[in-house]
């Protein structure tokens, strides 16, 4: 699809925006200050608003930022460990999604607790909540328009609570460890995220998030808040500031169209058939409609020629690879170019020198294919101050020259775009036209259930 048709698409797409919430584009406009509730009367809205009750009682208890971002981190540790943390820090590195020398679980540490706001304890029974007054104020919970300290305290507990209603009634930990890659993994962190941040915005409409139109006019918005957000977490590496941004505006857009539709009880069906990709979060329509699911890559041929030193298997995915090519692109270029994604498969491999990677991108179509080719070019030219010439074959077929001390590769073939890093030539020509040989892919859309239940029909008009 070219630049143009897809400014088109995206036009189209706005247009669309008054049938999906059901009236015109809003001004950015104030949010409504919560009058004053004790955390027992908060419990109260929050499961009311959400139609889900508490399980099991629960407390509040206030910490210092840094406590509750040491709690954070042990959690981090815990569930992923250290070995991990650190391959897939120096993996992200290596392809150029986050500099060299990051601190990667420390900064998932300060990215967590910017998007929880409160965490709750090992035994979920107590919820601890920053100290009021601390600073800096958590910034995702920073909607639209002037508010007071009392309101941002009962925001940062609603972002807490709706966490422990999401866990005792859908058990949201185990089932994001069982993700199977970092896509699918931050695509249901969006879908949690979104689901917050909706519920906030519902408590702050009177009476208590009753009225699902004042939510949907909120939710527009508050959706323009998104470089408040990136200046508020300037001390986290930009990328991470794009996924908190990414989780919390994104997944609210995504969690509105089920809300629009059918209320919570279309938000609460999200979670027995969660999005199994970044693109669905950021192209609901794919989603909510003709499901798409991503392309499965088996890579045979390389796994033959790389498995036995292999590090790490990954998936990106189309959020992740817009980020890496904003990383040397414009942002509109990259979102272009990383638009027509339709799976990939990263494999991070052991060299004498460090880490190599072998990155095959799926896409749409040959068009799409090639823009990505072109844009993914430029970025790494720019990124590495080197030129790419054409190898055998044609200009489909690019690598750095012999004497350069980053050796690469980039291959379009038909509907894939092929990247090698930290092979020298001959030896990395040859994996690339062995590659194709013995690849297998495959991928089934699934209609979803809601589009059946008349999710196209307009919302509640006001």
């Amino acid at each position: 699809m070219t630049r143009r048709i897809k400014s088109i698409a995206r036009m189209l797409w706005l247009a669309a925006l008054p049938l999906i919430f059901g009236c015109q584009l809003l001004e950015p406009r104030s949010i409504a200050t919560a009058r004053s509730l004790s955390f027992d009367e908060l419990k109260q809205a929050v499961a009311r608003i959400r139609g889900l009750s508490f399980q099991r009682d629960v407390a509040v208890a206030a910490r210092d930022s840094k406590e509750i971002q040491a709690l954070v981190e042990n959690s981090i540790l815990e569930e992923q460990g250290r070995e991990s943390l650190d391959l897939r820090g120096a993996l992200f590195a290596r392809l150029g999604l986050l500099p060299e020398g990051t601190d990667f679980t420390k900064a998932l540490a300060e990215l967590e607790t910017a998007l929880m706001g409160a965490f709750p304890d090992a035994q979920q029974k107590t919820l601890l909540a920053p100290r009021q007054g601390t600073k800096p104020e958590p910034p995702l919970l920073a909607f639209p328009g002037s508010r007071d300290g009392e309101t941002n305290r009962q925001l940062v507990q609603v972002h807490g609570l709706i966490r422990l209603l999401q866990e005792q009634h859908f058990r949201l930990g185990e089932k994001l460890k069982r993700k199977p890659t970092e896509d699918a993994a931050l695509a249901f962190r969006a879908l949690r995220k979104g689901d917050a941040v909706l519920a906030s915005l519902a408590l702050l409409q009177e009476p208590y998030g009753t009225h699902r139109q004042r939510i949907l006019d909120a939710a527009q918005a508050t959706s323009r808040s998104a470089s408040q957000i990136e200046r508020d977490l300037a001390y986290l590496p930009e990328p991470l500031r794009r996924q908190a941004v990414f989780s919390a505006m994104e997944g609210m857009r995504f969690v509105t169209w089920a809300f629009s539709a059918r209320g919570w009880e279309g938000v609460n069906s999200l979670y027995a058939n969660p999005p199994a990709s970044t693109k669905q979060i950021l192209h609901p329509e794919k989603y909510y409609g003709k499901r798409e699911e991503p392309v499965r890559i088996i890579p045979w041929n390389l796994l033959r020629q790389l498995g036995e030193n292999k590090l790490m298997e990954e998936t990106l995915g189309e959020f992740l690879t817009q980020v890496l090519l904003g990383r040397s692109l414009s942002r509109d270029e990259a979102a272009d170019a990383a638009q027509g994604w339709a799976g990939d498969s990263l494999l991070a491999f052991r060299q004498d020198n460090g880490i190599g990677l072998a990155w095959i991108t799926a896409w749409e179509n040959r068009q799409e294919a090639a823009e990505f080719f072109r844009s993914y070019r430029r970025a790494l030219e720019r990124r590495h101050s080197i030129s790419l010439s054409a190898g055998p074959g044609s200009g489909d077929f690019l690598l750095t020259p012999r004497d350069s001390r980053r050796h690469l590769v980039l291959q379009l073939r038909g509907e894939f775009v092929f990247f090698l890093d930290g092979v020298e030539p001959p030896r990395s020509v040859e994996i690339a036209e062995d590659l194709w040989s013995d690849l297998e892919t495959g991928a089934d859309p699934v209609p979803y259930e809601i589009t059946r239940r008349g999710f196209q029909r307009s919302p509640v008009r006001r």
